[in-house]
């Protein structure tokens, strides 16, 4: 069952040490959590520790369950807010496949306080540049925001190196 929810961030922070950074610190939360890592097929699940070492760099897939019931129930369920509204969820990554896109800009990049605001197009430059997908069981759920929230510290702590 295909479902959940697709929020797409662009870093050019090392992901592989993103995800782990943020792995380990769910894994706390989550003492049983599984991982699966993704390419040609999924699998198997296995015990976060003994996954931690093999996430990819560069591009990867990885599937997160918090447990293994989880796990089970995953294809019945998809990506759907279970036991303790939470679900499981996955990372995808790769290298920016083009060397630039054009993007609009809903925010000030510049934080300029006093002038108005409006949205306007721009040019990102991808190159060196990695995106990356979280799919999580949905956009609003506080479970899915802290996943978002987690990732992206995640990565601006691997920003740089």
């Amino acid at each position: 069952m295909i479902t959940g929810y697709d929020t797409v961030l662009i870093t050019g922070a090392p992901v592989d040490a993103g995800i782990r950074v943020m792995l380990d610190d769910l894994h706390g939360r989550w003492p049983n959590m599984v991982v699966a890592l993704g390419g040609d097929h999924v699998g198997p699940f296995l015990p976060w520790r003994t996954t931690r070492a093999q996430v990819p760099a560069g591009a990867g897939e990885v599937y997160i369950a918090r447990d293994a019931e989880m796990e089970r129930r995953w294809d019945d369920l998809g990506y759907s807010l279970m036991e303790h509204a939470e679900g499981p969820f996955a990372v995808l990554y790769q290298s920016a496949s083009q060397l630039a896109v054009e993007i609009q800009l809903n925010d000030d990049p510049y934080e300029r306080r006093g002038f108005g605001f409006e949205l306007y197009p721009a040019t990102l430059v991808t190159a060196g540049l990695s995106l990356v997908t979280l799919v999580t069981p949905d956009m609003d759920s506080p479970f899915s925001q802290s996943l978002l929230h987690a990732l992206r510290q995640a990565l601006i702590s691997r920003a740089g190196g």
